[in-house]
């Protein structure tokens, strides 16, 4: 698979999420807590500061794509070795009552995820 794929992929998931998180976090955050209003206030200024690291994370991807084959297979493993530690969070997650994210929520990453791999393991020019 051509590195691009995933590249694009996870640039434009990790875009998007950043807008929705500025635009749609006060909608998206009652939707994923189960906690007290105070919860929630702590979990959209939470949101907030974690949007400019999604919309960071999706301009590298995105801008990625004009790289040579090499430095795209170093920014995917760079996702690779990210999402690891992330899954191991998510997992933590799903099992907390202050959590109404299900693996359903997840599967975006991990269709990024799978992507990711799969390139790095066998890219194509």
């Amino acid at each position: 698979m051509k590195p691009k794929i995933p590249l694009y992929a996870i640039g434009a998931y990790c875009t998007l999420q950043a807008i929705a998180i500025f635009f749609a976090v006060d909608i998206l955050v009652p939707q994923v807590f189960n906690t007290t209003p105070e919860g929630m206030e702590i979990a959209i200024l939470m949101h907030y500061g974690m949007a400019p690291a999604f919309l960071m994370m999706g301009l590298v991807a995105l801008f990625a794509t004009k790289f040579e084959l090499s430095s795209q297979r170093q920014v995917l493993l760079a996702f690779i070795i990210g999402y690891l530690p992330l899954f191991g969070v998510f997992y933590y997650f799903t099992g907390l009552d202050v959590m109404n994210a299900g693996m359903e929520t997840l599967a975006p990453d991990f269709i990024c995820f799978a992507l990711a791999l799969f390139a790095y393991i066998k890219p194509k020019i």
